[in-house]
Order: C-alpha cells, then sequence, then structure tokens
C-alpha cells in the first residue's frame, strides 16, 4: 500500500510536526502515530514512538562524524514495535532525530496545556 493510500485510509490525522526530511502525524481515533520519513511511512504506538526517538538520541553523532572507518557514516536501527528498520547515513540521522525530537516536544507540549485548561475552574 503506498503512503498516499495509508494516508487517505486513516481519516483522523492530526499533523504533529513536520520538516523538509518528513512529518510525524497523530490518528486520535487508534491512538497510533504516523512517521513519513525516508519514502515510508510506519504506523507506531506511542511507546515504540518513544523507544525510536530514545535509540535516536543515543546515537552520537559528533562521534560518527569524526570516525574514518569504513562504515562510520551508517546506522543500523530497529526497535521493538517498529516493523521497519532504518540503514541511515549521517545526515539522514540528522533529519530523523530533528524530527522526532520535534515531534516528540509538541507532543509533551500539548499535553502540558491540556493539563493545564483541565485544571481551570469551569
Amino acid at each position: 500500500m503506498k503512503i498516499e493510500q495509508k494516508m487517505q485510509a486513516a481519516t483522523e490525522l492530526v499533523e504533529i510536526f513536520a520538516t523538509n526530511a518528513g512529518a510525524v502525524y497523530q490518528c486520535d481515533r487508534k491512538n497510533r502515530l504516523m512517521v513519513k520519513f525516508a519514502g515510508s511511512l510506519i504506523i507506531l504506538k506511542v511507546d515504540a514512538f518513544l523507544r525510536l526517538n530514545k535509540a535516536l538520541e543515543s546515537i552520537d553523532l559528533a562521534s560518527m562524524a569524526t570516525r574514518t572507518d569504513r562504515a562510520a557514516d551508517l546506522e543500523v536501527i530497529s526497535v521493538f514495535g517498529c516493523d521497519r528498520c532504518y540503514v541511515l547515513t549521517l545526515p539522514e540521522l540528522y533529519a530523523f532525530q530533528d524530527l522526532l525530537a520535534g515531534a516528540r516536544f509538541a507532543l509533551e507540549l500539548n499535553s502540558m496545556l491540556h493539563e493545564c485548561l483541565s485544571a481551570l475552574p469551569a
């Protein structure tokens, strides 16, 4: 199924965060996040999204950039709950980290705003 077909199938999508490299959408109906990156769309539960974000954050990009061995600029990323394995170059890792970090920030901000608004007297 193509990316456009998957996105049309999910009618309740809200764009959480987007960059030139991709976008993250939220489906409230199914409580899932959709990550569009590197020509593919993956559908994740929130906990799998957080594991993927944590896996990316744990990669030392500065160290990768300074290494000179042959495979220094490639990283394989696979996490439990994600049906896709990413093999990314250093620039792709930067872009993916930026995308997921921005989406996580937007989700956390939205959650904090919801808590504050819920605490207000009616």
